[in-house]
């Protein structure tokens, strides 16, 4: 297994911490726990150990002491709305999303994409379950293209893809690095039953 980053990039991370967890009863998914932290708080921890500033995208926290907020300019865009949001404040060129339900990102896994950033505007890994837009590298070369979309009101991610340089990471080809759970979120009780069961076996 790599080891954890021993020092901090110029690198802005974001958590989306917004959206309602319809499937959860309207439950706020970082607040779960799996262990003693907050899903916010552990996500929260794993960007601040090797990004020089991370931000809470939300549009109900007021403050938290792990990162700085920042609210949707607009409302009802998604989470293509929150990443635009997060990229016109971060005060690095890059920005590492993860989305807040994520339980088993690593460091060592979202540092690749870091890695790879060369020469590309989006750096995303992909999944036997397909691209992995929430736990992506974004650079704030891609805010013209993103704002172009949301302006014709199309928030899907993936969409503003063909006018920028990408760059995929095939995680298979990585499997220290990424274990077959790395990008399950919980949507639903099922969801959650099965993090709980991987975490009692992983921890």
């Amino acid at each position: 297994m790599p080891s954890k980053p021993s020092l901090k990039y110029p690198l802005s991370g974001a958590v989306l911490a917004g959206g309602r967890a319809l499937r959860l009863d309207g439950m706020d998914k970082t607040q779960l726990r799996l262990g003693r932290e907050s899903l916010l708080s552990r996500t929260l921890g794993i960007l601040n150990s090797f990004c020089a500033e991370t931000l809470i995208s939300s549009n109900t926290l007021k403050q938290h002491p792990q990162g700085r907020i920042v609210t949707d300019l607009e409302p009802d865009q998604g989470p293509l709305g929150a990443i635009y949001s997060c990229l016109l404040k971060a005060r690095n060129p890059y920005l590492q999303i993860v989305a807040g339900d994520m339980p088993f990102i690593s460091a060592c896994g979202l540092t690749k994409l870091w890695q790879e950033r060369k020469d590309f505007d989006v750096i995303i890994p992909q999944t036997p379950d397909g691209l992995q837009p929430l736990a992506a590298l974004y650079k704030q070369s891609c805010i013209p293209a993103i704002a172009k979309q949301l302006k014709m009101k199309n928030f899907k991610i993936r969409r503003f893809f063909h006018d920028v340089r990408v760059k995929i990471i095939i995680c298979s080809d990585f499997p220290d690095i990424y274990p077959d759970h790395t990008f399950l979120n919980i949507n639903s009780p099922k969801d959650l039953q099965k993090a709980r069961s991987i975490y009692s076996k992983t921890n």
